[in-house]
């Protein structure tokens, strides 16, 4: 009596040869690789989460503080020669947004100078502004004030 191995082992054959048997191996991993790949992106949406939480934070602090510097200015009345109420918010907010940009890096002292450099650089800017106004003739300098001989470019 012969055996019935040999006959389904011959007709089995090409249901299991090389190419299927590493189509498998390859939807194996490519499941594999998937499964493994939600990983990197849940972490990615957390972070983005966390951003858009910092983000508003930081929002939230500067509309809130440019209530309060629209408040204080209702007592106070700024130098002439200063920023106008704009301007002088806009400073603040700059010197704030370094602050949080720098804090973990920067001393108190160093803050201090990091304004400082803010403040500098404004001025020259503003200069700089005041000097193309009046160049492109669409703008002329008010009688009695006078280009800072200090700053430098």
């Amino acid at each position: 009596m012969k055996s019935i191995w040999p006959i389904i082992l011959l007709a089995a054959e090409p249901f299991v040869n090389f190419d299927r048997a590493l189509a498998a191996v390859a939807i194996v991993l490519g499941v594999i690789g998937f499964w493994r790949s939600e990983q990197p992106f849940s972490e990615l949406n957390k972070r983005a989460d966390t951003m858009t939480e910092e983000f508003l934070r930081m929002v939230m602090t500067i509309t809130v503080s440019y209530a309060s510097f629209t408040k204080a200015l209702t007592g106070v009345e700024l130098d002439s020669i200063e920023l106008p109420e704009n301007g002088a918010f806009a400073l603040l907010t700059s010197f704030y947004l370094k602050q949080q940009l720098h804090a973990e890096r920067f001393t108190q002292e160093k803050l201090a100078e990091l304004r400082n450099d803010t403040r500098h650089q404004v001025e020259i800017g503003a200069r700089e502004y005041a000097e193309m106004l009046i160049k492109s003739g669409l703008g002329r300098l008010r009688d009695g004030v006078e280009f800072n001989p200090k700053l430098k470019k």
